[in-house]
């Protein structure tokens, strides 16, 4: 991989990064002030589905499933996006919805009931995970750190133990995101205890430089260059595989001497 690749905005380090901290940010905001719901990722939302179900607490059941089915719907439509728009401008469109939802969330008063935000960030998460999934030359997620976390202990041992910088770089990127995303958490935390559900605008605030460079990068791009979010969107979002697809992709001459 040449080190002096351009990539588009969209496809950048602090773009992710910046989604990554409103990523961890929305994990706190919605489990400390909205029922002790996950909205990034479903799967701890399925375990507490069944585990109520079993236990006949049918009325907490319902709060997971909500959310579980909003993810979907987040999921389905983000792959659909892109055909509609025939490419054009994904990305930016994305990040505008999620900036005016969560401006439009923090209104919503903490006497009503939770499953209007639990519902409405679980969606908005779903749209931001099948988006946002190619950052340079690696496969990550801005919403949840489990496999980012493999791909960051992989990569750094097979790039020690091969002396090789690429695999060292792309380890870093990982540990970047991640990094963001704990940032978010504690961020998250702190803004829920000092402003409660108007702390969604802070959310909001975190991606608005990244959202005003998504719209000076997609709206000056070469055409061409608007294909390659439907390219990627259509392999699947961070697979487990991601380490070893990459290693084959590395450059002999990025190998430490």
């Amino acid at each position: 991989m040449d080190r002096k690749t351009q990539y588009p905005v969209r496809n950048s380090l602090f773009v992710f990064s910046s989604f990554a901290l409103v990523g961890g940010f929305l994990e706190a905001y919605t489990y400390l002030l909205h029922g002790g719901v996950f909205c990034n990722a479903q799967t701890g939302n399925l375990v507490l589905l069944f585990l109520n179900l079993l236990s006949g607490q049918y009325f907490n059941a319902g709060r997971y499933l909500f959310s579980i089915l909003a993810y979907c719907a987040g999921i389905l439509i983000s792959a659909l996006l892109p055909v509609l728009l025939k490419g054009k401008h994904p990305h930016f469109i994305i990040a505008a919805v999620e900036i005016l939802s969560l401006i439009a969330i923090s209104f919503i008063p903490l006497s009503a009931s939770d499953w209007y935000t639990y519902v409405s960030v679980a969606f908005l998460c779903a749209l931001q995970y099948n988006t946002f999934t190619e950052c340079h030359d690696i496969t990550l997620a801005t919403t949840f750190c489990t496999n980012n976390i493999r791909q960051t202990i992989l990569f750094l041992q097979s790039g020690i133990r091969e002396k090789n910088r690429s695999k060292l770089r792309k380890s870093g990127k990982y540990a970047l995101v991640i990094f963001f995303f704990a940032l978010g958490v504690v961020l998250g935390g702190v803004a829920s205890k000092y402003l409660n559900n108007f702390s969604a605008i802070v959310g909001a605030a975190i991606l608005l430089p990244a959202f005003f460079r998504l719209a000076i990068d997609e709206f000056h791009r070469p055409p061409l260059a608007s294909h390659a979010f439907s390219d990627s969107n259509n392999s699947n979002p961070p697979q487990p595989s991601a380490a070893h697809k990459d290693d084959s992709e590395d450059d002999p001459e990025e190998e430490l001497h």
